[in-house]
């Protein structure tokens, strides 16, 4: 199997894991880890969520919880951790995250963290009144694999067994598909009243040993940054919260980014983005009530 080929392949296993919800509520992640189990590279497998903040129809605020029952900070730091989601029903629905990975490593012998990134900032919400909102950011260059910066599409990054942590590998080609998952529903008509937002940075590689001879070709591992959502069309079944992102974009040459969306609310004038806004809302009690169709 080729490299983009399990790429898409642990993406749609990700998006899988999704379970069934029912009702209103806004939810918020740190980070959520897949590591591929690879014999060949000495590689475990590995799968866990850190952070998160939920707030269901009953309505309040949940100013998030670190604790790691997954044992994710075993390959993760992060610094600056905020997360928040917040139900007001019939007025909002908002969740969102801060924060930077300091790094990421599959494996204690990784010479070099495999991911640091400057301040990522996700934000999403639902108002009866004004559109949805579903904003992703990230100043252009602060996201960095093995340190080379990586934009929304498809870059590749030449890498080294000592750099991976990887015995036994000389030389490797790493391609790295990172998705900015901005998604929301429309806002007329008595169908789902949601919004999506996340960061996802699907890895795979092509390992070499000494005499240039393939050891591994395929997906090593699969990150989600601050993915939130919300969904306030009360009483209809839905998918869980979680992000399934689209169709990967189109390779482009390596470091070349291909286009993004434009983030909602967010600008180099200092218009505070919607994940900023939120973190600084205060508290509003709510109740339980929802908007007509």
């Amino acid at each position: 199997m080729t490299a983009t080929g399990s790429v898409a392949v642990l993406g749609a296993v990700l998006a899988m894991r999704a379970t069934a919800a029912t009702g209103e509520f806004a939810l918020a992640r740190g980070v959520e880890l897949e590591i591929r189990g690879i014999p060949a590279l000495g590689q475990e497998a590995f799968t866990g969520s850190w952070g998160r903040a939920f707030m269901g129809p009953s309505g309040g605020e949940d100013g998030g919880d670190w604790a790691d029952p997954d044992g994710v900070r075993a390959f993760v730091s992060l610094a600056g951790r905020q997360l928040r989601a917040r139900v007001a029903a019939p007025v909002s629905w908002e969740a969102g995250g801060r924060f930077r990975v300091r790094q990421l490593r599959l494996n204690p012998r990784a010479g070099l963290p495999l991911l640091v990134t400057g301040t990522v900032r996700t934000g999403v919400s639902w108002r009866p009144s004004g559109p949805a909102g579903s904003s992703v950011v990230a100043a252009p260059g602060s996201v960095a694999v093995l340190g080379q910066p990586v934009e929304a599409g498809t870059t590749s990054v030449p890498a080294t067994g000592v750099q991976l942590g990887y015995p036994g590998v000389t030389g490797a080609v790493l391609t790295v598909v990172r998705t900015d998952v901005r998604k929301t529903s429309p806002q007329t008509g008595g169908g789902a009243r949601t919004a999506e937002a996340g960061m996802i940075l699907a890895i795979s590689g092509r390992m070499f040993d000494a005499s240039g001879a393939v050891v591994y070709d395929g997906p090593l591992a699969e990150v989600t940054l601050g993915g939130a959502s919300v969904d306030c069309a009360g009483g209809a079944a839905r998918r869980g919260p979680g992000l399934i992102p689209p169709p990967a974009p189109a390779p482009t040459p390596s470091g070349t980014p291909a286009s993004a969306p434009p983030a909602t609310g967010d600008g180099p004038d200092g218009t505070p983005t919607l994940a900023e806004s939120l973190l600084s809302m205060p508290a509003v009690p709510a109740g339980c009530s929802r908007p007509s169709a």
